[in-house]
């Protein structure tokens, strides 16, 4: 496997065990590739111009003037999104950043169903090295409403996903697990959406998705 192959699989288990020390997906046991100090990790942020960004407030509630109509939070989780960019960060600080791919997150009543069809890899950014991450599989959970805030459960997960340098070369399988524990809902975090976009922010990913 190249250097820049090896430094990219090393950032994501870096961003594993982040997530897992500040109670993101659990991993089903499967080692995860690599290891990196996560002070290394200071990628960048930019909003693609191709996001709506949604505005941080209350969902239903007016928000500052001039700002976009947000919807309540039960018309937020319903129906078929795809992924459109991520931010994975943990204590504060940022570690990885991906875009684009095939992922899509589709609710049904209380549900959610996180899939990638394993054909557009998301580009991702993980402690400065860049890489293709393609996700072949799904991972379900649930949600409850408490007031705004939101509270997803993670379940079961099935497929993988691949990671590689974006050069065709050797590859990094995964576990849809793994795969889950990075960009997967777990835990409590606030929801805002309009009528063609949505973010979720929970404490170690916020998720920024265009109604499909």
């Amino acid at each position: 496997m190249s250097r820049r192959a090896l430094a990219v699989a090393a950032a994501l288990g870096a961003t594993l065990a982040v997530s897992a020390c500040s109670g993101g997906a659990a991993s089903d046991g499967a080692p995860a590739p690599g290891s990196a100090s996560p002070a290394a990790a200071t990628p960048p942020v930019a909003t693609p111009a191709t996001v709506v960004a949604v505005p941080s407030v209350t969902p239903g509630g007016s928000g500052s003037p001039g700002a976009l109509a947000t919807l309540p939070v039960t018309r937020c989780l319903t129906g078929r999104y795809v992924l459109a960019r991520f931010v994975a960060s943990g204590d504060g600080a940022t570690y990885g950043t991906g875009q684009g791919g095939d992922v899509s997150l589709t609710f049904d009543d209380d549900r959610y169903t996180l899939a990638g069809a394993g054909r557009e890899p998301v580009v991702v950014t993980l402690a400065g090295q860049t890489g293709d991450l393609t996700v072949d599989g799904a991972a379900k959970g649930g949600w409850t409403l408490d007031g705004s805030a939101v509270t997803f459960t993670s379940g079961s997960a099935t497929g993988s996903g691949t990671l590689d340098d974006g050069s065709g070369g050797e590859r990094t399988r995964l576990t849809m697990k793994q795969v889950d524990g990075v960009i997967g809902l777990a835990g409590r975090g606030q929801v805002a959406c309009t009528a063609q976009a949505m973010t979720i922010t929970l404490s170690t990913v916020r998720l920024e998705l265009a109604r499909a």
